[in-house]
């Protein structure tokens, strides 16, 4: 079992079919004070458009609710996904680990391997 919040997308969301549960994730982890995130995408893709809703205003609000280390399951690589990873990656590395999978059980074996507090 790993303390984390989790999304699992089983279809492509647009706008605030996209948003909303995202929003909620973050208000999750500030409640329960989470400190791992775990995103299913292997049964969906991002839209390249909410890419950049992610990066400039989504990603820093679930950095300052408390998330310090993410995984992010993709069915493959694309083009959107490589966008996601880029820009999560141009964030304050000190601030966060990060890494993608292609399979839900690596990305959670790897969540719960993962000491909290082994950023920085």
């Amino acid at each position: 079992m790993i303390e984390s919040v989790v999304i699992r997308w089983s279809y492509l969301a647009h706008e605030e079919d996209f948003r909303l549960p995202l929003n909620k994730l973050v208000e999750l982890a500030a409640i329960k004070k989470a400190k791992k995130a775990l995103f299913d995408e292997s049964h969906s893709l991002f839209i390249a458009k909410e890419t950049q809703w992610l990066s400039d205003e989504w990603f820093p609000r679930l950095l300052d609710a408390g998330i310090e280390i993410i995984a992010i399951v993709f069915p493959e690589k694309t083009v959107s996904n490589i966008d996601v990873g880029q820009s999560i990656e141009k964030k304050d590395s000190t601030e966060l680990l990060y890494r993608e999978f292609d399979n839900i059980h690596s990305a959670v074996s790897w969540l719960s391997s993962v000491p909290i507090g082994c950023v920085n």
